[in-house]
């Protein structure tokens, strides 16, 4: 049987669905969790760093201890090499985290893959990092042109979706649409617009109470539901909306797709959404999901739903029979063992 060492960084959802459906394909996994961990000397050497800082010993950023074995990233280090040495895989897979393991990664003959799953406006700084992969994935396309140009060996995947956790319930459309992601400045500016036709919207998401410039605060709290939702609870909010509208967070730093778009999709339900680069290369407006370019057409599109939101039915089966057949773990999974374990 063939081994996959998944390493993560916050990002356990992703490298859970990844495991589930690698050992459905026949293939054993083993998980290392690359958040930052710390041996209990690195407390000491960080405040005598940050004294030295205060004193303008060092520069900024600069670690008196980066060479012992109890700094954050060698102690890091030596449990990705144990990890290694005792699991023996025959691939790794590093979800991008922190940047660490250099030295490891450098030595080890095994196949190396690492996948960037988020916005960076410095695409510079994955270079470093992207050099130690024999194939360096990332979700923007932007950011693969960019490797490719400076010559190291990158491509495009875009996020998966499990349709074990997302998937059509019957459940009450209790409200018009549902907005779930943390605030940023245009994202408010997408949902002023939508509250402007509809009240009867759900948000979730963290920032949106301390951050918000223009909402009224009454009206937020109207519609202001958690900081968070997820799990099955996700699924059942997805499936008691109308529809699902979407704004990328930070859409001047990413030609990317997140991962709303394949989970809605997956769920049956409709999505609304902007339309970063990349999004092309997976849906078709009108076909699988709706799009807008800019605040007027977001608000004629919310008013259609209103009318009769029946009448996109065709466009949720749609959307959900793409994502089911191309882009789900499983798929992911099958290309991987495809490309790198036969």
């Amino acid at each position: 049987m063939k081994k996959v060492l998944i390493s993560h960084g916050g990002y356990h959802l992703f490298a859970a669905n990844l495991a589930k459906e690698f050992q459905a394909l026949s293939v054993s996994t083993d998980h290392f969790e690359n958040e930052p961990t710390e041996h209990f000397l690195n407390k000491l050497f960080v405040r005598i760093n940050k004294y030295a800082r205060s004193l303008r010993l060092i520069p900024k950023g600069f670690n008196l201890f980066y060479w012992s074995k109890y700094s954050k990233e060698k102690f890091l280090e030596a449990q990705l090499s144990s990890r290694i040495e005792e699991f023996k895989p025959d691939l790794i897979f590093c979800i991008h985290g922190p940047r660490f393991g250099e030295e490891v990664l450098k030595k080890i003959k095994i196949p190396k893959i690492g996948w960037w799953i988020e916005p960076e406006e410095n695409k510079a700084l994955n270079i470093p990092y992207a050099k130690l992969f024999d194939v360096y994935l990332s979700y923007d396309s932007d950011t693969v042109n960019y490797l490719q140009n400076k010559g190291i060996y990158s491509q495009y995947q875009c996020h998966a979706t499990s349709p074990n956790d997302f998937y059509p319930i019957n459940a009450k459309k209790e409200f018009d649409l549902l907005f779930y992601g943390n605030w940023s400045p245009w994202r408010e500016d997408v949902l002023l617009a939508a509250y402007a036709v509809t009240n009867n919207i759900a948000l979730y998401g963290d920032g949106w109470i301390k951050k918000s410039r223009f909402f009224a605060g009454a009206d937020l709290k109207k519609i202001y539901k958690g900081m968070s939702v997820s799990g099955n609870s996700l699924n059942i909010a997805l499936n008691s909306s109308k529809a699902i509208l979407n704004s990328q967070r930070m859409k001047w730093a990413t030609a990317g797709l997140d991962t709303r778009a394949f989970d809605v999709l997956a769920s049956g339900n409709l999505l609304i959404t902007d339309a970063p680069k990349d999004l092309s290369k997976h849906f078709v407006h009108g076909e699988d999901l709706l799009i807008y370019k800019n605040i007027d057409e977001l608000k004629d599109l919310i008013k259609q739903l209103l009318v009769d939101e029946k009448q996109f039915d065709g466009i949720r089966k749609s959307g959900r029979e793409k994502v089911l057949e191309n882009y789900t773990y499983h798929v992911f999974c099958q290309k991987l063992i495809n490309d790198f374990l036969t």
